[in-house]
């Protein structure tokens, strides 16, 4: 089921998708929610948000089966930590390679438009990095865009056939075996 749907459907920061008709899943994220949520947590979120972006790449590339779209997303993300340290060696260096492996996600999935590098540098460059993670989410999203939309996972549900719905004899069931013999105990306490 393929699913016509903004980068913010229905107000929610995030969309999660199938990657690929496989069973993993990548997400549909607001490219200013992203930019909110690494300026309201000091840049943390923007480090949890650089290993998903590059374990969504590697993942495409698993499905699709093709090599080019990474393999270890720790690496990248340490890459991107240690920059600071390190005199930003590895932070350009992370964001060069994520930058490339986009670009070949763009030609796996056949987008019309394949993501310019050197548009990518300057809004890195010119924004001081603030424009980076909305820039790169938002070609992110060009991926995820036609995958089919992947239903939440109910926590806690009990269907039989695994489907996470409820029906409508499980109630009485749960309410059975929480108040056993309820029939007796009318009356007393």
């Amino acid at each position: 089921m393929l699913v016509e749907r903004s980068n913010n459907q229905e107000g929610n920061l995030a969309t999660e998708v199938f990657v690929a008709g496989s069973d993993l899943r990548a997400k549909i994220r607001n490219p200013w929610g992203v930019f909110g949520l690494s300026i309201i947590t000091l840049g943390i979120y923007t480090i949890f948000w650089w290993y998903y972006v590059n374990r969504e790449l590697r993942d495409l590339g698993q499905a699709k089966r093709v090599s080019g779209l990474g393999d270890n997303p720790w690496l990248s993300t340490a890459a991107y930590i240690a920059g600071g340290f390190l005199f930003y060696i590895p932070t350009i260096w992370t964001i060069v390679t994520t930058t490339r492996r986009i670009q070949a996600a763009h030609r796996v999935t056949q987008q019309a438009e394949i993501l310019n590098g050197w548009l990518a540098a300057l809004v890195w460059i010119f924004t001081l990095g603030f424009g980076g993670p909305v820039f790169t989410q938002y070609q992110m999203n060009r991926l995820w865009n036609d995958q089919s939309v992947a239903q939440p996972v109910l926590s806690g549900a009990s269907a039989g056939d695994g489907s996470g719905v409820i029906s409508e004899q499980e109630p009485e069931v749960d309410k059975a075996q929480v108040l056993p013999g309820d029939s007796d105990q009318k009356g007393t306490l």
